[in-house]
């Protein structure tokens, strides 16, 4: 099912329940309008609920909130620029991409922001090692000439 596909088929059950509720506060006056919603709902979740859980959490449904807006195109941003033009930025795209996945990982960030937190992450942890290396090797350059001069 394509994302889309899956936020109408959310869109839709949430229109049912609304439906239902409606036609429950209004009394009993029609209870086969009331069964036929019920039925359709529950078909509705059942389908759902069949769904493989990857497929499910690619979409958060709109009308859930989440505590924090996704960063995970920041994280990605910041972990390629570490790469390409400042290595001392890999940190930064190493710790923020460990707290976005943290975030996504207890519901309170967008799942749809994991893919470019883990890449940005990657990316960080790259340039970092780089910075390790290049920064080991300009000291280590540096004894060489201090102690070349005595």
């Amino acid at each position: 099912m394509y994302r889309d596909d899956l936020e109408a088929t959310y869109a839709r059950a949430e229109q049912l329940q609304r439906e239902l509720e409606l036609a429950q506060s209004q009394g009993a006056q029609d209870k086969q309008r009331i069964a036929q919603l019920s039925a359709q709902l529950t078909a509705m979740r059942q389908a759902l609920a069949r769904m493989p859980q990857q497929a499910q959490m690619q979409v958060a449904p709109h009308w859930q909130q989440f505590v924090y807006p996704s960063r995970g195109s920041t994280v990605l941003v910041l972990g390629i620029l570490s790469i390409v033009l400042c290595a001392f930025m890999g940190p930064i795209a190493w710790s923020m991409g460990t707290e976005e996945l943290r975030r996504i990982d207890m519901g309170q960030a967008s799942p749809l922001g994991r893919s470019g937190a883990t890449a940005g992450r990657i990316c960080g942890i790259i340039a970092s090692a780089l910075l390790m290396l290049f920064g080991g090797l300009f000291v280590l350059g540096m004894l060489v000439a201090v102690g070349s001069h005595h």
